[in-house]
């Protein structure tokens, strides 16, 4: 029986639209951005916090939003206000000298993503170290905590674009996509993330390095019992967390 071309077309249209889908679908999953962290510019000179403990700087960053994150507090090591993203521009990183941005990408899967350039506030990011402690403000002056579990590297293939492929330099036969690479650092979710690149033959944003914490509530009440530091954190509603 003979098929008329309207009718061809009609029968042909809902595939058409199942194969378009699919294929959104996944190119999708490698347009996920791994932002750009390098330094190409003169730093502002805002947002700048000194600190001398937790309560003073929860005190200075509180903004009365209990959603929001407002700080990002290492004892010993960083004390830093936390800035959001412009809308529809999951590539920010501010500028201001003393200051991080919220990756909101990363947020969108419940991951914490803390990003600073490497010239910025990212220099101190290399100053982190495993198992220490990561406090979240919120700005409401609520925490969470987080223990520093591991740190990867890469090397980004095309330096300055946020949808580089990248070599993992702990395996260098490992090569990876930007939506891959995204995926596994931030895709888990319930972790937090520092990000910074990797300065190296020149290249300012060479490459990037990820420092993953997780959650620290198990872990609280005996730290809390051995730490003299730690144990002020306890007024402020941590221990029963």
């Amino acid at each position: 029986m003979m098929v008329s071309p309207t009718i061809r077309k009609i029968l042909l249209a809902p595939f058409i639209l199942i194969i378009l889908f699919s294929s959104f679908v996944g190119i999708s999953k490698y347009m996920k951005p791994v932002p750009t962290t390098g330094y190409y510019q003169t730093p502002t000179l805002n947002g700048v916090i000194e600190s001398d403990s937790l309560e003073e700087f929860i005190s200075s960053v509180k903004n009365g939003n209990g959603s929001q994150i407002a700080g990002i507090f290492v004892p010993g090591v960083i004390a830093l206000p936390v800035g959001q993203q412009p809308s529809n521009n999951a590539g920010f990183v501010t500028r201001n000298q003393g200051e991080v941005t919220q990756f909101s990408t990363a947020q969108q899967y419940g991951t914490v993503g803390i990003l600073a350039h490497n010239d910025l506030a990212g220099a101190e990011f290399y100053n982190i170290k495993l198992d220490e402690y990561a406090i979240v403000v919120y700005g409401d002056g609520h925490l969470e905590y987080y223990v520093i579990r591991e740190i990867q590297k890469y090397q980004a293939l095309s330096p300055t674009s946020a949808h580089s492929e990248f070599v993992n330099l702990a395996n260098t036969q490992e090569q990876l996509s930007a939506g891959s690479l995204f995926s596994r650092i931030y895709g888990p979710g319930d972790r937090l993330v520092f990000q910074t690149c990797i300065e190296a033959r020149g290249d300012a944003s060479w490459g990037r390095m990820f420092i993953i914490a997780e959650p620290a509530t198990s872990q609280v009440q005996s730290v809390i019992q051995q730490t003299s530091f730690l144990f002020q954190f306890a007024s402020f509603g941590l221990a029963a967390r």
